[in-house]
Formats: structure tokens, sequence, C-alpha cells
């Protein structure tokens, strides 16, 4: 579908970034912002970390835009889960 509508989405975390590609196959002409930087371009501070597990609605959505194999490729099995609280 080719579609001459304009799309502004805001936020490129998970679900703005996964909305920005399907509108984008869907034909319609799609801008994606974020306030935050580009993660790859900045230093981390020590010590922090992003916890993700993808669960199978996640996969389903990666399946939907065309990218589940190549996702698979990066993630690593969980067999399990446990969060501490601030106290450890």
């Amino acid at each position: 579908m080719n579609n001459n509508q304009n799309i502004l989405i805001i936020g490129a975390g998970l679900c703005g970034s996964l909305l920005a590609l399907r509108m984008a196959q869907r034909g319609f002409q799609v801008t994606l912002v974020e306030k935050r930087p580009d993660l790859r371009k900045v230093t981390q501070d020590a010590g922090r970390s992003i916890n993700l597990a993808l669960s199978d609605r996640g996969l389903r959505g990666l399946r939907l835009v065309g990218v589940e194999e190549e996702a698979k490729k990066l993630c690593i099995p969980m067999n399990g889960r446990m969060i501490h609280d601030s106290k450890g």
C-alpha cells in the first residue's frame, strides 16, 4: 500500500520503534522522535543495566514486522527470573 499520510511517533522505545517500522511497511511516511540520546552512542554509567525479557507477545510483534528470527539470534534463553529489592 502506498499512502501519502504522514505519521509522527513520539518515543523510540520498544513500542514506538515497532510501530514506526510496521507503519512504514504499510506505506506510511513515518517520523520517529526520541528525547534521549541514541544508546549506541553514549557511555553508560557503571553498574547500570537493562533487564529485558521477551515474551511470546513480544515475539509475535517482532514476527509481524519480519524480524523475529534475527532478534532470536541475539537472545539468551531465560529459565527463571528473580527480582530483588533495593536491599539486595
